[in-house]
């Protein structure tokens, strides 16, 4: 993907996240409404993989780009993790835990969706085209 069209996207991204957000508060959506925490994380990892993937100009696939992509995710989604807790945004002290490890894993879910859509071909295929 060029790089002009991926801050397009991660910007998007970031402005949709805010927007959800924004929302979620507001509307007490955290608290009622299960799964949206889960899409927050999972749309904060993919934001921050693809803004990640802009700002070091990763085009190309490899190992080493998605390490450093990946763990740029997991640094700011444990951050963010540590953050609610100092602040005392945590409210399920029973299941803390498994909701830290669920937040992390769609973190990192998001983080590789960024990766392997920052990466992928612009190049469209034909009709005629094969796939392999």
């Amino acid at each position: 993907m060029k790089k002009r069209s991926l801050l397009y996207v991660g910007l998007g991204l970031a402005f949709l996240v805010w927007v959800l957000n924004s929302v979620a508060l507001n509307l007490y959506l955290y608290w009622t409404v299960g799964w949206y925490d889960v899409m927050m994380h999972f749309l904060g990892g993919l934001t921050i993989g693809v803004l990640v993937m802009w700002v070091l100009g990763f085009e190309n696939r490899s190992w080493k780009n998605f390490l450093i992509a990946f763990i740029a995710v997991l640094i700011v989604g444990v951050g963010w993790e540590i953050f609610e807790y100092i602040n005392g945004m945590t409210f399920s002290t029973e299941k803390y835990a498994e909701d830290v490890f669920h937040d992390i894993v769609m973190d990192s879910l998001g983080a590789i969706v960024a990766y392997l859509f920052s990466t992928s071909s612009s190049k469209s295929i034909s009709p005629t085209q094969s796939l392999s």
